[in-house]
């Protein structure tokens, strides 16, 4: 019965899927403030500045989100002005999507936090222990 119990036993604070999402989750609050964005939303307007124009389908594999969390966070940006999306001309299917001019000094201010709350997060940290973490971390991303 002991034997049983520990299998079955979980404790989900030990868990890393688990701890990597927490220190996301708190880190994008931080990020994000008081600007309402949803990581769905901030997602997508980190990705434009470097692939601008980028249809809504590329904006799935840029982001790691499917078509309905694209589509649901693209239409909340074109209501606050963030982005605008037009159809393509060469073919009426495709959405492209672009930042405004409102839309891109968010991005600038966001970036400044992002960078502001990582290095926060990882001030404990020496050197060494930081490259170890990123190089981990970066192994396990590249084999997703």
């Amino acid at each position: 019965m002991k034997d049983q119990a520990q299998t079955l036993s979980f404790d989900l604070t030990d868990f890393l899927p688990f701890q990597m999402s927490v220190i996301a989750a708190r880190a994008f609050q931080r990020i994000m403030g008081a600007t309402g964005l949803q990581v769905p939303e901030w997602r997508i307007m980190m990705a434009l500045p470097s692939h601008q124009p980028c249809s809504s389908h590329q904006l799935c594999a840029l982001t790691a989100m499917d078509a309905a969390r694209v589509s649901r966070a693209q239409r909340r940006l074109e209501d606050l002005d963030m982005i605008h999306v037009v159809r393509d001309s060469a073919d009426r299917r495709r959405l492209v999507v672009q930042l405004s001019d409102k839309g891109t000094e968010e991005v600038a201010r966001l970036r400044m936090a992002a960078r502001d709350v990582e290095s926060a997060l990882l001030d404990d940290l020496g050197p060494e222990d930081r490259a170890c973490l990123k190089t981990a971390i970066g192994d396990l991303y590249s084999r997703l």
